[in-house]
């Protein structure tokens, strides 16, 4: 075990606001493995092996942060249902379940970790006001001692407040898929903003099981005229064709659904292409995509050549975050499925 005096980890926060709405975007399992480093901290759950959702918190997102690295890698499980519980503990870190439950698609009804806290609509961001008039807020201060010690933590309602100390059991961390992009193996690279993707998941059927990405570089050949095209529809065609485009699609049991979305600066921040690229997935990873996307600004869609998915989900920017930095960032990774004969 560690020195009981020098701990591991001491992270204090003045709002758990921040923290709590990036764990509740990867709460698909109760239980994450959290790692501890020099950057800040990482939490990590898997679905059954097919899909991996990573919390990346930055050292930044607190107003202290001390690691004092073991001999043993700073690496644990613990449960993150409880954890999500105890920052909620007083009603200021906002709630999940309210907004995400109205608006989510309806074939996701699963009970994510944190869910039954007493709090607000999370997508609105309607906390709790004191008698004052002054937004109530919860701070923190996280401990962890080392190996074999308990998740230490204690928060505090407001400067005056009551205060309570949570005392979280973390256990032996299970071998993670935790599969590694390949940056050098990319065929498809965008960025655009996050309502644009979070509308179109919610557009999708619910009955579809599949969900094809596709995209066409730049500089292609127009497609052939169609005899009841019109000139405004053959314009917008042949527009696609040149600037390049990515376009989502799903088969339901009314219908196939598509969404097409150009390489326009009102759309795309960032379209890198090399070749025709089309992949499906899983339906029901998607619509756990759909809880990250609330409150977030922009995503970074990124696609191997083998059809290797790697979406990532970016927060708003907090105060006092340093140039080329960030405010947390979401990360969900996910093999393709086998092509249809």
């Amino acid at each position: 075990m560690a020195n009981q005096n020098i701990p591991v980890l001491v992270a204090e926060t003045n709002d758990v606001r921040p923290l709590a709405r990036l764990l509740r975007g990867i709460g698909l399992k109760h239980n994450a493995v959290m790692e501890i480093s020099e950057s800040g901290l990482a939490v990590t759950v898997e679905e059954v092996r097919t899909l991996c959702a990573i919390a990346w918190i930055p050292t930044g997102l607190f107003s202290s942060f001390t690691f004092n690295p073991p001999s043993t890698p700073a690496t644990f499980e613990l449960s993150l249902d409880a954890l999500l519980q105890c920052l909620n503990i007083f009603g200021n870190a906002g709630s999940s379940s309210a907004g995400s439950a109205s608006s989510a698609p309806s074939r996701n009804k699963r009970r994510w970790a944190g869910e039954g806290e007493v709090g607000v609509d999370e997508e609105n961001e309607e906390y709790t006001v004191s008698r004052k008039g002054k937004e109530k807020r919860t701070g923190m201060r996280m401990e962890w001692g080392g190996p074999g010690y308990d998740l230490s933590v204690l928060l505090s309602d407001d400067a005056r407040g009551p205060t309570t100390t949570c005392e979280l059991r973390t256990l032996e961390p299970e071998e993670l898929m935790n599969a590694q992009f390949d940056q050098d193996d990319m065929v498809l690279y965008l960025i655009m903003k996050s309502e644009w993707f979070r509308d179109a998941l919610f557009d999708l059927p619910p009955s579809c099981t599949r969900i094809t990405l596709l995209a066409t570089p730049p500089r292609q050949a127009h497609p052939p005229k169609e005899p009841t095209a019109t000139i405004s529809s053959e314009g917008r065609h042949n527009h696609r064709a040149d600037v390049g485009q990515f376009k989502i699609l799903a088969e339901g049991d009314f219908g196939v659904t598509e969404l097409d979305y150009p390489n326009d600066k009102e759309v795309m921040d960032k379209f890198d292409c090399a070749e025709q690229v089309k992949f499906s997935y899983n339906s029901t990873h998607f619509a756990l995509l759909h809880r990250a996307l609330h409150q977030s600004v922009k995503i970074c869609l990124q696609i191997e050549r083998s059809g290797f998915l790697c979406i990532q989900v970016m927060m708003p920017l907090t105060e006092n975050v340093e140039i080329g930095g960030h405010s947390g960032i979401l990360e969900f990774k996910m093999h393709a499925l086998e092509e249809l004969d």
